[in-house]
């Protein structure tokens, strides 16, 4: 079998990226696989309209109801919330639960797996999801009032949809960390 100049190199170049790549931590070669769920998404609109919703990519589907998974929200700088929300349902492996305002759009309606419809969110409230009492998620900063938003632009909790960005894979857990949208979503 005769093998041209170009299949050796191209072979030699595999070769050398296979051992390069022999030397990283799994970590850095493959993408970590989420352990908890966390908010994929955030809604802050006009009104009602608004939304969360929360991830479950951790391999196996979750009871929220007998996890005690609870969502609270802290307005205007406190450091108590002022609303709880039991979450009930499952959510499967690789699908994404949306709880949201009950009195929002009819089409953030048709997403809502739950709704609420006790005074939400606006941009400069934090928003936390637990399981029982441990925080798993934060979205702002517990106990501070940023004035109007966190962030600033189309990436700011006020008036706009957030996503979380693809490559994350965890929740923030720090409830009391300066928080900037731009890191992660």
């Amino acid at each position: 079998m005769k093998v041209s100049k170009m299949s050796t190199r191209v072979l030699s170049v595999l070769i050398t990226l296979a051992l390069c790549l022999s030397w990283l931590p799994a970590s850095a070669v493959f993408a970590a696989t989420p352990t908890e769920l966390f908010f994929s998404e955030y809604i802050e609109g006009t009104s009602n309209n608004k939304a969360l919703e929360i991830y479950n990519g951790t391999g196996a589907a979750i009871n929220l109801t007998a996890g005690g998974y609870n969502v609270q929200m802290y307005f205007n700088g406190s450091a108590s919330p002022g609303l709880t929300i039991n979450l009930t349902g499952t959510v499967a492996d690789g699908d994404v639960f949306v709880l949201a305002h009950s009195s929002a759009s009819p089409s953030i309606l048709a997403q809502a797996d739950q709704t609420n419809g006790a005074g939400w969110y606006n941009g400069d409230d934090a928003v936390v999801l637990r399981k029982g009492t441990t925080v798993i998620d934060v979205i702002g900063q517990i106990g501070f009032d940023p004035g109007t938003e966190w962030g600033s632009g189309l990436i700011s909790t006020a008036d706009n949809t957030l996503r979380r960005k693809d490559t994350i894979c965890a929740g923030d857990p720090n409830g009391s960390d300066v928080f900037d949208p731009s890191l992660e979503w």
